[in-house]
């Protein structure tokens, strides 16, 4: 049978809602995970009709495992990832083991942020930016004479994970120290903080045709970090704003030579322009899929799918809903005893999905990252103030009690 080959998954969000598109459209679906509780918690993968365990996801083992489902009779369509940082890797595989045409440099572009500055410095949407290099003497990196305050980052940070602000000579030297501690050989980015509202852009380009699928607008909370912590699709955004950001993206998308692949960019827009924060090659991860889902009928990780497998994607809006959703971060740290709320948050007006992720027993920290966010509510509303204010509201029902650690 026809079968697609996913590398690498997360247990909820866009990743796995991949596979289960792919088991809809009746695909045999094999998953390869370095993740040994997966293989554990089997029953709770139904959709996956093959699940192997690696102990690391490299380019040989895949390719090890690809030649031995061959020979069990399976016909690989598709060798696809949804996850950090096997996107380019699965994509220049299926290239070259199945006929297709993803744009794998721009991927891999996309996933050093290094080398997405160096390649879009005479982009408008580039902030001023630096690098610091390991044989770099730190000294002389420190009193260059930069701007504060500034945005210090591993260049293949995911997730909020090894990024920091810096507001001068001081923290900025702390944190390249860390960083340089954690990946003693690697460059880091030195970025000027831009301030202003902040939006994903989920993008499909088919064919060289450039399809913004959804604008989300972001509203971020800082406590250690800057965590995302709302989500606002905006189905119809002014005409000035949209024609403007196409017109950004659109030279992104031209700048990075992509021709066939599904991105997201978060980009924000600083004193009246565009300006790049990261972009990735891939759909945004967590609740995004369902999100658009739900405002628009579109189920991103399917068409998506569809177009890497030389499909056209059909990105037409079957309605228009507005959606907010809400994540949920705590502020103490301690061992999970109980959640409760979780029923009565999802019979509120407008509740579309409340998910929780920890298990009794999982141990839970303040947010140094994306990861540590426990929960979401997706809700609609007649107007966008009302979807985030049922969103909000829901969520507010939802309570961990912890014990200390």
């Amino acid at each position: 049978m026809y079968t697609i080959l996913f590398i690498g998954t997360k247990k909820s969000g866009s990743s796995r809602e991949a596979i289960k598109a792919a088991d809809r459209l009746g695909y045999l679906t094999v998953l390869l995970t370095e993740k040994i509780n997966y293989i554990e918690q089997r029953k709770e993968f139904p959709d996956v009709s093959q699940m192997i365990y690696l102990e690391d996801l490299t380019e040989d083992h895949i390719r090890t495992e690809y030649k031995r489902l061959q020979h069990q009779g399976r016909i690989i369509k598709a060798i696809i990832s949804f996850v950090d940082p096997y996107v380019s890797l699965a994509a220049e595989l299926m290239n070259e083991l199945c006929n297709s045409n993803i744009s794998v440099e721009a991927f891999k572009k996309m996933e050093d942020k290094i080398l997405t500055r160096n390649t879009l410095q005479k982009n408008a949407t580039a902030p001023k930016y630096d690098v610091f290099l390991p044989n770099d003497e730190l000294g002389n990196f420190i009193n260059k004479g930069h701007s504060y305050p500034l945005i210090v980052k591993s260049p293949v940070s995911g997730g909020s994970k090894d990024v920091y602000l810096v507001q001068n000579k001081f923290e900025m030297k702390k944190k390249i120290e860390k960083i340089s501690k954690l990946y003693p050989n690697q460059d880091i980015l030195i970025e000027e903080y831009l301030d202003g509202p902040q939006y994903i852009v989920e993008v499909l380009v088919h064919k060289g045709n450039l399809n913004i699928v959804a604008i989300v607008k972001q509203d971020i909370t800082k406590i250690i970090k800057f965590i995302v912590t709302g989500y606002e699709i905006q189905p119809d955004p002014e005409e000035s704003l949209y024609r403007s950001l196409f017109d950004a993206v659109e030279s992104i998308i031209k700048d990075l030579g992509v021709v066939n692949a599904a991105c997201h960019l978060e980009i924000r827009l600083v004193h009246g322009n565009w300006k790049l924060i990261e972009i990735n090659p891939r759909i945004s991860g967590g609740a995004m899929n369902r999100m658009i889902e739900e405002a628009y009928g579109i189920n991103l990780v399917e068409e998506t799918m569809m177009s890497y497998l030389d499909n056209e994607p059909d990105l037409e809006r079957k309605h228009e809903q507005n959606i907010y959703t809400h994540y949920l971060i705590i502020n103490s740290s301690g061992k999970l005893l109980k959640v409760t709320g979780k029923n009565m948050a999802t019979n509120l007006p407008g509740v579309r999905e409340v998910y929780i992720k920890p298990r009794k027993g999982a141990s839970m920290i303040p947010p140094i990252s994306m990861g540590q966010r426990y929960a979401y509510v997706i809700a609609s509303g007649d107007t966008p103030e009302e979807a985030k204010k049922n969103a909000v509201n829901a969520t507010s029902h939802i309570k961990f009690y912890l014990e200390p650690l």
